[in-house]
Parts: C-alpha cells; sequence; structure tokens
C-alpha cells in the first residue's frame, strides 16, 4: 500500500501513547494459554509485547525531549520553537522506523487507532531530519556564514552540547557506529535542528544560532 506523506493527523506524542495503549490491548485480545497457542501465535505475541515495550519507552524519551532538551537549547540559543512536538520528530532514531513497519504489516488498516499515513511517518522518520539537515547546510553555507567552511566536528561538538544523540527517541536501538560515522550522524542531527529554526524564525534566528559555532 502507498501513504501519502504530509503533516500527521495527530502530534508526536498522542501517536506514541494512542499505539501504545492499542498494543496493550491487542496483546490480551489476541493472548492464548502457552499450552493451547501455535508456534506462530507465540511469535506473534512476542512481536506485539515487544512493539509496546518499544512504544512506551519512546513515550519515555519524548518527555525528555520535551522537558530537558528542548529548554535546554532553547535556554542556550534564546529561541523558543514554536512547539515542543516538531523538535522531537527530528529526534525520532530512524531505526525505529522498522517497528512501525512492522505494525503496519502486521495488521490490517482498519483496525489500526490512528491513520495509517501516522504510522507511515513514523516508519519513514529519517527523511524529515534529512530534508531539514539539507536545509540547515545550504542555509548555514550560502546566507550565514558564507566567509568560512564549518567542520564537521564542530556541529557534532553543537550536538553534544545540545546533547542530541544522547536523547534520541528510541535510542536505544542504535547500533554502535565507527567514530567517523558518529561524528557524521552528530553532525546531522546539529543541522537538521539549525534547519528548523530556519524554517520557522528565518535568517536572523539562525544567524544568532550560529554564533554558538564561531
Amino acid at each position: 500500500m502507498v501513504y501519502e506523506y504530509g503533516p500527521p493527523s495527530r502530534s508526536l506524542e498522542e501517536v506514541l501513547a494512542v499505539v501504545g495503549d492499542w498494543l496493550t490491548r491487542r496483546y490480551c485480545l489476541e493472548y492464548i494459554p502457552l499450552h493451547r497457542r501455535s508456534a506462530r501465535r507465540s511469535r506473534r505475541l512476542r512481536r506485539i509485547r515487544a512493539w509496546s515495550i518499544a512504544t512506551a519507552r519512546m513515550r519515555d524519551e519524548f518527555e525528555v525531549v520535551r522537558y530537558e532538551t528542548l529548554p535546554s537549547i532553547e535556554h542556550d540559543t534564546g529561541y523558543v520553537f514554536r512547539s515542543p512536538a516538531t523538535l522531537a520528530w527530528i529526534l525520532v532514531n530512524p531505526s525505529v522506523g522498522r517497528i512501525f513497519s512492522d505494525i503496519l504489516a502486521g495488521f490490517d488498516e482498519d483496525v489500526l487507532p490512528v491513520r495509517a499515513n501516522d504510522l507511515a511517518r513514523l516508519a519513514n522518520v529519517s527523511t524529515d531530519m534529512q530534508a531539514l539537515a539539507l536545509i540547515g547546510d545550504v542555509t548555514l553555507r550560502l546566507k550565514v556564514l558564507p566567509a568560512r567552511k564549518v567542520r564537521s566536528e564542530e556541529l557534532a561538538a553543537l550536538c553534544d552540547r545540545w546533547s542530541l544523540y544522547e536523547n534520541l527517541i528510541g535510542g536505544g536501538n542504535h547500533r554502535r557506529p565507527t567514530v567517523e560515522t558518529l561524528e557524521r550522524e552528530k553532525a546531522a542531527l546539529a543541522l537538521a535542528v539549525l534547519g528548523l529554526i530556519y524554517t520557522e524564525g528565518g535568517d536572523d534566528a539562525l544567524r544568532a544560532v550560529a554564533s554558538l559555532l564561531a
């Protein structure tokens, strides 16, 4: 099935809460005592339980982003984001996409508790981050700091300053990358946040934040 991406019908917080509660109910609905269930049913129950646990963990991690990461960035930069959910979408670890792809594949669309497009967006969440990182990179190089090259290690340091990588939603699912890959991923996260600031606040907002790279 092909899904139309675009603005979600619910906030990330709502999607995680509704899907998490629904998965718990589905587990109870499909539960059969061990001595009566098939191997196939056992595998399905394990998967539903794993999805439920992962979603509950992501809900907790969203709270960290909302009440710790976002205020920290706002205090550091002086920029106030329009919504905590916007930043949270950037910080969803791309590796959790597999979870939501599997949920979409595991249930008929008419029984899902949210629009399939909302789950599809989570399944392809890296698209948002990559788009904003590109905006941040191009705007930084061409409009805000055209006189100098911003190095990857500077951006990675900005990521560390804001604890973006440590507070990824679904962060427990990510692998252990090489040093070079880790630096690239951190730089991309920082650029995505800069891209978000630019799309919301324009040149002046990004120029003020870019001083942290000087």
